[in-house]
């Protein structure tokens, strides 16, 4: 067999006697069907599609280290899944290979409540865990739209950012270790609890963000973030988006250690959620922008002053058309709620071809501006009929993450053809990642040329060929498509 991690390595189907075997050793084996296909053969707005015809579902660390060891010596491709929420295809097993999906694997193994640290297996779901380690007085650090529905360790596996990274950052720094099991069914128990530990390689690192291509994340440690004793949001409509940086300079500059988020969208993001999602607009009138900010403290009056102290500035500099304060527990939900709903609302609206990138503040909106004129210049948007029907962006505009959407008509074909790799080739030259926190997932790979080294690729490609030789993790994504 083909063990070059080339990314055309093909291999062997799933066969009776593998189906056997899975089932012996007591893990649940369930064969596709249509009512199942959408559920695990699609992804969450319909772009990827799978094949496999295998779903396993194990129960512990164990059982995943017997269905890795048995794949490896057969060739067997495996294709981990946890929520199946991710918009890369990264979880999507369109080669037919085994989804080994960890759902089952739900259990909270620890909360130490002194030192703030949870251990929790995979399969637990970002809200519950949430909601669990509230008790205790504390928080997950890391916070999304799909929150519901994601899964610890498909967030660790996707080193997913999230709406609270200006104050939480990133899992790099929050996770403090991880039980793995390899490719050949090893168990890498790195699950340490400890904050500070110098002792060698930072192991566990190499598995976030790696997508499943190195192993199967089963459990984690993260550490808690203190649970808010005083929260608020404010809800900012501006006329553009210079004006945006300049709010959010003097956001740093005055709500400094209590501002959690500061999210930003574009007047056409705010219409599809009102008209797709149903839900009332934050403000009263129409903007051309609007930018959310959190704050989370723990003395409610000292947060209320600064917040009032930096709106009236905002207000006296004439950087905004209106404000909207929220305090209410209720109405700061409905209000994230608008926020976090965007995707959804954009998926509804049409065919959604979402990009996502680091890229400098500087050179966000003129992302925006470039791709509408590209796609006018191609004959593809700006027509009643266009194949294009809507072009937006927004985004974490504290850490640099935009969301670029291109909304068509179907997937594919002109549209596609127009974008890539323009659009990668663009965000390259000005500074950008073609990855922020979606992952490279399937096709992305074939891009990481414009924002990573052929030396930082060959490294990359190396750790693969040297934990992965048989290539039977997630093939034909991530680093492979490079």
């Amino acid at each position: 067999m083909d063990s070059t991690n080339t990314g055309t390595t093909r291999n062997i189907p799933v066969s009776s006697e593998d189906i056997e075997y899975f089932s012996s050793v007591g893990i649940k084996v369930v064969h596709t069907s249509d009512e199942l296909e959408a559920k695990y053969n699609v992804d969450v707005f319909g772009k990827y599609h799978g094949h496999s015809q295998t779903i396993l579902f194990p129960k512990s660390t164990e059982q995943v280290s017997q269905v890795l060891a048995h794949c490896n010596k057969r060739g067997v491709g495996v294709v981990t899944q946890g929520g199946n929420s991710g918009t890369a295809g990264g979880a999507i097993a369109d080669r037919g290979e085994v989804i080994l999906c960890l759902r089952d694997m739900n259990n909270v193994r620890e909360v130490d409540e002194i030192s703030g640290v949870l251990v929790a297996e995979s399969g637990c779901i970002l809200e519950d865990l949430d909601n669990h380690v509230q008790q205790f007085g504390y928080i997950v650090p890391v916070d999304l739209g799909a929150k519901k529905k994601c899964m610890i360790g498909g967030n660790v596996s996707t080193n997913a950012g999230g709406l609270r990274y200006l104050r939480y950052g990133s899992l790099h720094g929050n996770v403090l270790g991880l039980e793995v099991v390899l490719p050949d069914g090893r168990i890498l128990d790195s699950l340490f609890t400890l904050k500070k530990d110098a002792s060698g390689y930072d192991v566990k690192q190499l598995f976030i963000g790696a997508e499943g291509t190195l192993g199967v994340v089963t459990a984690v440690a993260i550490s808690l973030a203190p649970k808010p004793r005083s929260s608020q949001l404010a809800v900012l409509g501006l006329q553009d988006f210079s004006k945006i940086q300049r709010a959010f300079v003097l956001a740093r500059q005055n709500l400094g250690e209590i501002i959690s988020a500061f999210e930003f969208w574009e007047k056409r993001c705010n219409e599809l959620v009102v008209e797709y999602e149903k839900y009332d607009s934050p403000l009263n009138g129409p903007h051309e922008f609007y930018v959310l900010i959190e704050t989370r403290g723990s003395f409610q009056r000292h947060d209320v002053e600064k917040m009032d102290a930096f709106l009236e500035c905002l207000h006296s500099g004439s950087i905004i058309e209106e404000a909207k304060i929220f305090r209410d527990a209720e109405e700061m939900e409905k209000t994230w709620l608008f926020r976090s709903q965007m995707a959804e609302a954009h998926g509804k609206s049409g065919c959604m071809n979402v990009y996502d990138f680091s890229l400098p503040s500087k050179h966000q909106h003129q992302l925006l501006v470039a791709v509408k004129d590209h796609l006018a210049d191609c004959g593809v948007y700006g027509q009643p009929n266009s194949p294009v029907k809507d072009v937006t962006i927004f985004g974490h505009i504290g850490d640099d993450n935009i969301h670029l959407q291109v909304i068509a008509r179907e997937f594919g074909g002109v549209v596609e053809e127009a974008m890539e790799p323009w659009v990668y080739e663009w965000v390259g030259s000005h500074s950008g990642s073609v990855a922020a926190e979606h992952g490279l997932g399937m096709h992305k790979g074939e891009f990481l040329r414009y924002s990573k080294s052929p030396i930082v690729i060959g490294a990359m490609k190396s750790i693969k060929q040297m934990l992965d030789p048989n290539n039977i993790m997630n093939p034909g994504k991530h680093i492979s498509r490079a």
